[in-house]
């Protein structure tokens, strides 16, 4: 194995356990929910706007590290604002691994 194989690997697994994580945090904010209604009354309909963003960002994450090229671009740019709307609308963890992960790409590139 090349040593440019075993870096994109890491790569893609911090990517991809970027947004695994986020997926879980996600559902682990909508696990505490226990009355929809009041939920809803409470915190407004602005909350469950982010938690589908959330869900939408972590999603694409995966996608973009498990399909390169394909629906989104791989590109240290792309990894970089993956991360920046992790940090808006997940976590700040998932978003400093896919940080890493970007930075990590523009390493190689440089």
């Amino acid at each position: 194995m090349e040593k440019s194989d075993i870096y994109r690997k890491i790569v893609r697994f911090l990517t991809v356990l970027g947004g695994a994580m986020g997926i879980f945090i996600v559902f682990s904010k909508l696990y505490e929910i226990e009355n929809v209604e009041l939920w809803i009354l409470n915190l407004g309909l602005g909350s469950l706007i982010f938690i589908n963003c959330g869900f939408l960002i972590a999603g694409f994450t995966i996608v973009t590290a498990l399909k390169p090229n394909k629906p989104i671009p791989w590109h240290w740019i792309t990894l970089v604002a993956l991360a920046a709307l992790n940090l808006i609308f997940v976590n700040f963890i998932p978003a400093i691994l896919i940080l890493i992960s970007g930075i990590l790409e523009l390493v190689k590139e440089l």
